[in-house]
């Protein structure tokens, strides 16, 4: 796909899948990349953005002797998340308008 995803965009993915448990930055990768194609870079300055707004939060976890810094969900973030999701359906009703398909 040659449609870069904006950040407002991103953000929203990141967190709708924290939303359903919280992640490492690797796992966290690799599910939106089975959906969406991202490299393996793009997530980490969101996340760090998203954690200096407060609408995620870290705790670090030892797995096989490696530290692994997992990412939750806040109030804040769920929020965040509600209001780019209704963000994101009216802007794709005036694309889809504009292209035919609405």
């Amino acid at each position: 796909m040659a449609i870069k995803i904006p950040n407002r965009v991103l953000e929203a993915v990141i967190l709708s899948v924290l939303q359903e448990e919280p992640l490492y930055g690797y796992a966290l990768t690799k599910k939106i990349q089975s959906e969406v194609p991202i490299s393996d870079s793009t997530t980490y300055p969101v996340l760090r953005r998203l954690e200096k707004a407060g609408l995620v939060t870290t705790s670090s976890k030892v797995f096989a002797e490696r530290v692994r810094k997992y990412y939750e969900l806040t109030d804040a973030g769920q929020l965040h998340l509600k209001e780019a999701c209704a963000d994101w359906l009216a802007f794709e009703d005036q694309i889809n308008s504009l292209l035919g398909e609405g």
